[in-house]
């Protein structure tokens, strides 16, 4: 059933007559050998040219046949991806929160600072007033 549902939507046998552009770009994306080596160069690269290679990488396993193992990875990749790029993102939402709120703590302490010092003096000064009599 699978097969009937893929041809319709797929088009396997009307696909190389109706789009050239599919046919063109097929053969290169089941290839697996550019895909390791893309991904060497990356593991052992910068940390610069890294992502832009996992980038060019994904984009051409996606359209892998989904039951495939490199489908696999590069579904399990994009997972970790986003999983990654959404925590990294919730850290600096925290971080950006707790800076916040450190300046807002330390904005109220600094307001405090010139009541407390004329409390204090006069409590000193009262303090003194009581020594005298």
């Amino acid at each position: 059933m699978q097969t009937q549902q893929s041809s319709p939507t797929s088009s396997s046998s009307s696909s190389p007559s109706s789009s050239s552009s599919f046919s063109s770009t097929t053969p290169p994306r089941p290839t697996s050998p550019p895909s390791p080596q893309r991904k060497a160069p990356a593991s052992s690269g910068s940390s610069s040219t890294g992502p832009q290679r996992k980038r060019a990488a994904s984009s051409p396993l996606a359209h892998v046949h989904p039951d495939s193992e490199d489908a696999q990875v590069a579904i399990k990749r994009r997972r970790n991806t986003m999983a990654a790029r959404k925590y990294r993102q919730k850290r600096l939402d925290r971080v950006s929160h707790l800076e916040d709120a450190l300046a807002s703590v330390t904005g109220e302490r600094d307001h405090l600072k010139l009541p407390l010092a004329r409390r204090e003096a006069q409590v000193e000064a009262l303090r003194e007033m009581l020594l005298r009599k």
